[in-house]
């Protein structure tokens, strides 16, 4: 298992997350996760817990080498 923080990894664009202290979106470090056991993810093109690849979400699990990854600096059309 990877030990590497969220935040220094390439994570999906389409992985959303909410943890105790709010919504982890946006900003310079968007998935700055400060209690992983705590933290709600999900997939926004599931729309639940499981990617479209039918593996776990999570910011340690949606990173690259997924079949379903998306690079959060893809241009989108």
């Amino acid at each position: 298992m990877d030990n590497s923080k969220p935040g220094n990894l390439s994570i999906c664009k389409f992985l959303r997350a909410r943890n105790p202290y709010g919504m982890m979106e946006g900003g310079e470090d968007p998935w700055l996760l400060l209690d992983d056991a705590n933290t709600i993810s999900w997939c926004i093109n599931s729309a639940g817990a499981m990617g479209p690849d039918n593996g776990l979400v999570s910011p340690m699990e949606c990173k690259k080498g997924r079949s379903c990854f998306v690079s959060q600096q893809a241009d989108t059309i």
